[in-house]
């Protein structure tokens, strides 16, 4: 018989998938209770948030899910059964933030690790959500845009006043000679 207690951790972790786009689990292996706090107050600040959870609940609650939405059928077929000690990650509007701090964690902690990454109803294996992880942010790549645009315009300005600024140069010398 099913106990009450398991029903609404299946019930919490189904709403945390149905309300949250963007989920990642996340291989925890032996990490301390410390770690985890740190991990959170990272993730924190990313507007993300870190579960632990049981395989067979989190299988379960995804279960329930892949009767409304295909793209669980298919998280089912290729990440099912879990292994390993897991973490749920809900992550924010900045999904991309949440996901670099997590992967930052993770190299300085070899504990973690990426299991598979549900981000805007696309999924990735381990592997690629490094790498979406490692790419900059939106304001960096904004940011190099930006910095680009403006330095062919600034070495421009300063090529069309060098010969200026070079005849004001030698005459301010033939000034300090003349008056010597």
């Amino acid at each position: 018989m099913v106990s009450n207690s398991k029903k609404n951790q299946v019930d919490s972790i189904l709403q945390l998938v149905e309300k949250s786009p963007n989920i990642l689990l996340v291989k925890i292996g032996k990490t301390t209770h410390q770690s985890l706090e740190t991990l959170r107050k990272e993730l924190k600040k990313s507007d993300s948030k870190i579960k632990v959870i049981k395989n067979n609940l989190f299988e379960k609650s995804v279960n329930k899910v892949a009767l409304k939405n295909n793209i669980y059928k298919d998280l089912k077929k290729q990440f099912f059964p879990l292994k390993e000690t897991t973490a749920l990650v809900t992550l924010g509007e900045r999904w991309s933030e949440g996901l670099k701090a997590l992967y930052l964690y993770s190299k300085k902690d070899s504990n973690f690790g990426l299991k598979f990454a549900l981000l805007d109803k696309n999924l990735y294996n381990s592997d690629k959500s490094v790498q979406i992880a490692q790419l900059p942010s939106r304001e960096e790549l904004l940011g190099k845009i930006i910095g680009s645009m403006k330095s062919p315009m600034s070495n421009f300005v300063y090529a069309l006043k060098y010969n200026t600024n070079k005849f004001v140069y030698i005459l301010n010398a033939k000034s300090k000679e003349v008056s010597k």
